[in-house]
């Protein structure tokens, strides 16, 4: 006769219990690595916004600008750069965003990420020689949790972005 060998209930639970007690340990860091991913992306995203803004105003000759857009069609005029932004070259240089000068248009970022303005800026002008005409105008991007979990860029006037990637938020 064949002798069948199957798990007991006592090895189920056991096994169910040491899922249930990894599983618990390992939440908290996922979290903290989404959220870092979520910070690390918008932080980048602003960044390459802005080396295109400036790249394509040397290389065109033209002024190019960065704006904050809460509808991703047209600058706004508002200062909270979570709601979105639109980077575009003024090709016909009358200082308005016409259609087909659009670069790149950003969407609303998570509504956990804050970005705070050093200053209350709506926008950023670059002009074909690739200098800011705001220089030091830091962005601070934080999420929900406290320490030193933000970044912050600083644009220099020469169009450059340094960033700051251990921040202490609020």
């Amino acid at each position: 006769m064949k002798h069948e060998r199957a798990f007991t209930l006592i090895e189920l639970m056991i096994t169910l219990a040491i899922a249930a007690l990894l599983l618990s340990l390992a939440t908290p860091a996922m979290r903290d690595l989404v959220q870092n991913n979520r910070l690390t992306a918008a932080t980048n995203n602003f960044r390459s916004t802005l080396n295109l803004v400036r790249s394509e105003a040397v290389k065109r000759g033209r002024n190019a600008f960065l704006c904050v857009s809460s509808d991703q069609a047209a600058c706004t005029g508002e200062t909270d750069w979570r709601l979105g932004w639109i980077a575009w070259v003024d090709d016909n240089a009358n200082g308005v965003l016409d259609a087909g000068e659009t670069l790149r248009i950003v969407e609303a970022l998570p509504a956990s990420i804050s970005v705070t303005p050093s200053q209350a800026v709506s926008s950023l002008r670059v002009d074909a020689t690739g200098v800011v005409d705001t220089p030091n105008v830091r962005l601070t991007l934080c999420d929900d949790r406290s320490g030193e979990t933000g970044r912050q860029l600083r644009i220099m006037a020469t169009g450059g972005v340094s960033l700051d990637s251990q921040y202490a938020c609020g």
